[in-house]
């Protein structure tokens, strides 16, 4: 639910703690060199598990008076973005059957702050005033999978143990590599360093390291040639806000999921489409989940009533909706990538009891190799910018955000331009959101034939270009 004229400021986040074998410092200083990242190749996509729909409802929140007002326009309205026409229910892994979908005119743009590492650790080292849960980035590592052509292995599993034999196992995504931020997830740096060990494909290499600098990689080689599927498996799940104020993005989800399909239909990708709707305790419903499924048709019909209502206060129910995004879906072991897109207009109830904690069930998602792009609607205000942007960076996805207009001619939130770019950038990657979030699965997918130690950002941050310029996370 999206209140308008919010402050548009983009606060960036996370406390740096001490840590471990390590000397910390002060905000890192940009170095004046700057490797030269080529810009990845245009990639592919396609098809697949069906189930109906399932509900799940907390207790309803008494603390709020019943009838609360939703600020922000449509607030006491229902309004259903079908898709309109007949649609033919295709077999399974059927995309010729998908019906039309007019465009949703919602304009939208994207930041990395993982490719601007030390940008953002430079706003946390000053940023306080925002009660985002804490989460310790610092001394970053790319735990990077080859095989013995050089190629990057997806979904390969990393476990990383410290001297006290504390273990935590990350999945690598299409790209071959997997985030670890050490210091969030436990481990101690003590005299031996860190050991990683890569274990897929019936193969295992080890590697040690040391926390030492701020930013660094782990390379790991296999012996032998990696093992893919022809026919490459692709989950892809939206956790999207349905309460009053969020007609537009829900009208540009629905668009998306077709020109996903639409793009994917020949070629070598098979995609498995899911949906996770999440309100507030005191709606209708908390959660509600639409199972994943290979049958494009079948699934869009699935979700053609899936409608904008309810709300009541500013935050929402984004811990339960994360949470169930990623314990509720199916998501396959077989899946190249794993792709989950938080899209939503206000921040999370922080102040709920019995609820979930987005910033454990980000490390979750990041164990499971499912990344999660985060999507900002117009109004989104400064603690959900911060949330938004915190899960995102952890689990190797990007933060996309309405632009300013795109749910009314007064909404702003996070559509200011001059602070919508890592706080300092007033250019930044644009397009309609359907387009944009379209790209980013396609664009995400040539990871996995592009080459895994490019990865933007490494030791030097991409934010001195022009946001439109800069070197994708590929």
């Amino acid at each position: 639910m999206r209140t308008p004229l919010l402050a548009a400021s983009l606060p960036l986040f996370l406390l740096v703690t001490g840590g471990a074998c390590v000397s910390r410092r002060a905000a890192p200083q940009e170095s004046a060199a700057r490797e030269a990242l080529p810009p990845p190749p245009e990639p592919k996509l396609t098809a697949v598990a069906e189930v109906a729909p399932t509900a799940s409802a907390l207790p309803r929140d008494e603390s709020a008076p019943a009838g609360s007002p939703k600020a922000g326009a449509g607030a006491h309205e229902s309004a259903d973005f079908g898709l309109g026409g007949g649609m033919a229910r295709a077999g399974s892994g059927s995309v010729a059957s998908t019906p039309f979908i007019a465009n949703a005119n919602v304009r939208a743009g994207e930041w990395d702050d993982n490719a601007n590492y030390r940008d953002f650790m430079r706003y946390l080292a000053n940023e306080e005033r925002v009660p985002y849960h804490r989460v310790d980035l610092a001394n970053r590592r790319f735990l990077v999978v080859r095989d013995a052509e050089g190629k990057a292995v997806p979904r390969c599993s990393v476990t990383v143990a410290d001297a006290s034999e504390h273990l935590v196992t990350l999945t690598t995504t299409a790209s071959g590599r997997a985030i670890l931020f050490p210091h969030a997830e436990g481990l101690v740096c003590e005299g031996q360093g860190l050991t990683a060990r890569a274990s897929c494909n019936g193969q295992s290499v080890t590697a040690g390291f040391t926390l030492e600098t701020d930013d660094d990689v782990v390379p790991m080689r296999l012996q032998a040639k990696r093992e893919l599927p022809a026919a490459r498996v692709v989950d892809i799940a939206f956790i999207l806000d349905t309460t009053g104020s969020m007609n537009e993005e829900i009208a540009a989800v629905k668009s998306t999921i077709a020109k996903v399909a639409q793009s994917l239909a020949s070629q070598d990708y098979r995609p498995r489409l899911g949906l996770v709707e999440y309100k507030d305790r005191r709606d209708e419903f908390v959660t509600r989940v639409h199972a994943f499924s290979a049958n494009t048709a079948g699934f869009l019909a699935d979700v053609a009533n899936v409608s904008a209502s309810g709300g009541g206060d500013y935050p929402e129910s984004v811990n339960q909706g994360l949470h169930d995004g990623l314990t509720k879906l199916d998501w396959g072991t077989d899946a190249v990538a794993k792709f989950a897109f938080l899209i939503g207009d206000a921040p999370p109830h922080l102040d709920y009891a019995n609820d979930s904690d987005y910033a454990l069930d980000m490390r979750q998602a990041s164990h499971q190799g499912i990344q999660v792009f985060t999507v900002a609607a117009s109004g989104m205000d400064e603690l959900g910018q911060a949330v938004w942007r915190q899960i995102a960076g952890y689990t190797g996805g990007t933060n996309l955000f309405v632009l300013r207009g795109g749910a009314g001619p007064q909404s702003v939130g996070a559509g200011d331009p001059k602070s919508s770019c890592g706080g300092t950038q007033t250019q930044y990657a644009s397009g309609n959101l359907d387009v944009l979030l379209t790209r980013k699965i396609t664009g995400e997918l040539k990871g996995i034939d592009a080459d895994p130690m490019r990865i933007a950002g490494l030791r030097q941050d991409e934010s001195a270009k022009p946001c439109n310029e800069r070197v994708a996370m590929q």
